[in-house]
C-alpha cells in the first residue's frame, strides 16, 4: 500500500514535503508553542493531500481492466516491437486507412452502403443475411484452383500485381515472423474488410502454412476489437485466387458460433460443435492466459490437421473469432470447418458456402435485373434480389451447407485427437509445398 499510493506521493512532492517535516519539528522542539511553525503544518498538510490525490495509478478501462494478464517471455523493448505489442496500432492504423480508401473514387470496385439491407433467418440458429447487390456484378472472376496441392501461376492474377494504393500496411518490423502485407478486399463484403497476404513475393499458394497460420492467430489474440472476425479458404472451398491470403473482416452482430454448445474432443481444447448445432466442426481454443509455448503446440497441431485435410483431398474453411461468450474474455477460438464436396468454380450469383456462410452469415449476391420501384427498398437491388432477400429460408440454408459438409468431419474428428495425443503423421511423410 505505501509503495503503491505514498512513495509516488513522496517523489512527486519532495520540497512540500521536506517543507512540512521542518515545521512540524520545529512547533515540537518549541513544546507546541510556536504560532508560526503551525500555522505552517495547518497549511501544508492539506495542500499535501490535495495533491495526493493525483498520485494514485491511473484505472484502466472496463475492457482492458477485464482482460486477464497475460505473462510476457520477452523483454519490455522487443514487447514493445513486436506484432504482441503493436497488433492494437496496427489494427487502428488499418481502419483508418481503410476508411480514407474507401472515400477515394475508383480504389474499391464498388461504395459499400452505410445502412445494408439485413435480415435475420427465422429459425431456431440465428443465421443473417446480408444483401451486397454489385459484389457479383463488379468484382473479379474468381480463378479456378484445380487441386488442394497447386502450383503457383505468375500469369494468372496475384497479390505481386495490386496497386501500390491498395497495400495499406506492410508489417515486417518482427523479425521472427513474415513480412506481411494488409491489403483491401477491392470488393468487399464489410467494413474494414481486407486481406492478409504473407511473404507475398515467396508466391505462396493458397495453402496453410504454419507462419501465417501462427501471425494470424497471434494478431487475433492481441487486438481488442470483438467485432473484428478472421476466414480462410483453401482451395475447393471457395478460394478465389491462388496466392496465400486471409480474410479480415468487421462483423459486429452474434454469429451461431458465438453462442454454439460444444462438447470436449481431446485434451481440454480441442472441442467439437454439439450435436445439436447446425454443422459439425471442430473449434480448438487458445487461452488468454496460454503462454507462447501452448500457443505454438496448438499452431502446430493445426498445421498437421490442415497437411492431413490437404493430403486426403479434404477441401477445408477456417473462422478464426475472439470468444464472445460471458467469462471468456481474450480467449480466441478457431474453427476448423472440414467438407467432403471440392467446389472448383464459385458462382457468382448463387448462394455459395465458405467461412463466412459456415459461420452463420449469408452474404446473398445480386441479380442484374429490373430495378424494384419501392425505393423504402435498398435503391440499387433488383425485384429478384428483394425476393431472394425474403424467401431464404433457414432450411435452405442448411442444406447448402450439410451438402458441402458431408461425412468429412467424423474423420477429422479422429486424426485431430491422435495428433493431440501425438499418435498423428510424421509431418516428414506429407507433401512439400512452396
Amino acid at each position: 500500500m505505501f509503495s503503491r499510493y505514498f512513495r509516488p506521493f513522496i517523489r512527486s512532492h519532495r520540497h512540500v514535503w521536506l517543507a512540512l517535516h521542518v515545521s512540524f519539528r520545529r512547533f515540537i522542539l518549541a513544546g507546541f508553542s510556536n504560532r508560526y511553525c503551525l500555522r505552517g503544518v495547518a497549511t501544508l498538510t492539506p495542500l499535501l493531500l490535495l495533491r495526493s490525490a493525483h498520485c494514485k495509478p491511473k484505472e484502466k478501462d472496463d475492457q482492458e481492466a477485464n482482460r486477464p494478464t497475460r505473462k510476457r517471455n520477452m523483454s519490455k523493448v522487443k514487447y514493445e516491437t513486436s506484432l504482441e505489442g503493436k497488433a492494437r496500432h496496427y489494427l487502428n492504423s488499418l481502419k483508418v486507412r481503410w476508411e480514407q480508401l474507401h472515400q477515394i473514387p475508383g480504389i474499391f470496385e464498388y461504395q459499400l452502403q452505410k445502412s445494408p439491407q439485413v435480415r435475420l433467418i427465422p429459425g431456431s440458429h440465428g443465421f443473417y443475411a446480408e444483401l451486397n447487390t454489385e459484389r457479383s456484378v463488379k468484382r473479379r472472376s474468381p480463378q479456378t484452383i484445380e487441386n488442394l496441392n497447386p502450383s503457383f501461376k505468375p500469369k494468372h492474377f496475384n497479390f505481386n500485381k495490386v496497386d501500390a494504393l491498395e497495400v495499406m500496411m506492410t508489417i515486417d518490423e518482427d523479425q521472427s515472423r513474415p513480412a506481411v502485407q494488409m491489403i483491401i478486399n477491392k470488393s468487399p463484403l464489410s467494413k474494414y474488410h481486407t486481406l492478409i497476404c504473407p511473404e507475398v513475393e515467396k508466391n505462396h499458394v493458397q495453402r496453410l502454412n504454419r507462419e501465417a497460420l501462427a501471425f494470424c492467430i497471434t494478431f487475433m489474440r492481441n487486438i481488442d476489437d470483438r467485432n473484428m472476425r478472421m476466414g480462410y479458404n483453401s482451395p475447393g472451398a471457395l478460394a478465389s485466387v491462388n496466392h496465400l491470403h486471409f480474410h479480415l473482416l468487421h462483423m459486429p452482430k452474434d454469429l451461431y458460433v458465438d453462442t454454439v454448445a460444444m462438447d470436449e474432443l481431446v485434451d481440454g481444447y480441442v472441442y467439437r460443435l454439439s450435436r445439436r448445432a447446425p454443422t459439425e466442426a471442430i473449434c480448438v481454443v487458445f487461452g488468454a492466459r496460454d503462454s507462447e509455448e501452448d500457443c505454438e503446440k496448438k499452431v502446430g497441431q493445426l498445421y498437421e490437421l490442415a497437411m492431413w485435410m490437404c493430403k486426403n483431398n479434404m477441401p477445408h474453411n477456417l473462422f478464426i473469432t475472439p470468444d464472445r461468450r460471458p467469462g471468456k474474455n481474450g480467449d480466441v477460438l478457431v474453427f476448423v470447418f472440414a467438407r467432403s464436396e471440392y467446389c472448383a468454380n464459385k458462382e457468382l450469383t448463387a448462394f455459395n458456402v465458405g467461412f463466412c456462410e459456415l459461420a452463420g452469415y449469408i452474404p446473398l449476391p445480386g441479380e442484374e435485373e429490373t430495378p424494384t420501384k419501392d425505393l423504402s427498398l435498398n435503391p440499387t437491388a433488383s425485384f429478384t434480389d428483394q425476393e431472394k432477400m425474403k424467401n431464404i429460408t433457414e432450411a435452405e440454408v442448411l442444406r447448402r451447407i450439410r451438402s458441402v459438409i458431408g461425412d468429412a468431419p467424423k474423420a477429422v474428428y479422429e486424426e485431430i485427437t491422435k495428433i493431440v495425443e501425438g499418435r498423428g503423421e510424421d509431418l516428414l511423410d506429407l507433401p512439400f509445398t512452396i
